[in-house]
């Protein structure tokens, strides 16, 4: 099997960051019972960080050119949805706010879309 182009390699490793992201946010879901706000917040989060690694790596299959802009279009929304949910835990503070902080997921979200903007 040949070498991915250096092209490739790059694709490959934002989607592993992507999936780790995604990873990330699902394992630092609450495992005990969560007021409502949390609750709310969490599960959006959940949906929006595993869209962004999902989306990205449609992206890479996209068929066309405007099939690949479209799937890269909302990578970017979904990460600056999963921003938005980490912003809102820091800020609430909500359930496992503190383990959010520590795993710096909201600075990874940032990241993330400066990526997808560029």
């Amino acid at each position: 099997m040949r070498e991915p182009s250096p092209a490739r390699k790059r694709t490959l490793a934002l989607q592993n960051r992507a999936l780790m992201f995604s990873t990330l946010v699902n394992r630092s879901y609450p495992r005990a019972s969560m007021d409502f706000p949390s609750e709310v917040v969490w599960k959006q989060l959940v949906r929006a960080a595993d869209s962004v690694s999902n989306n990205l790596v449609e992206a890479g299959n996209g068929s066309t050119d405007a099939d690949f802009l479209n799937k890269m279009r909302l990578t970017l929304r979904e990460a600056q949805e999963s921003h938005a949910c980490l912003q809102k835990i820091r800020r609430g503070p909500l359930a496992n706010a503190e383990a959010v902080a520590e795993l710096m997921l909201e600075d990874e979200a940032n990241q993330l879309c400066a990526i997808f903007t560029a």
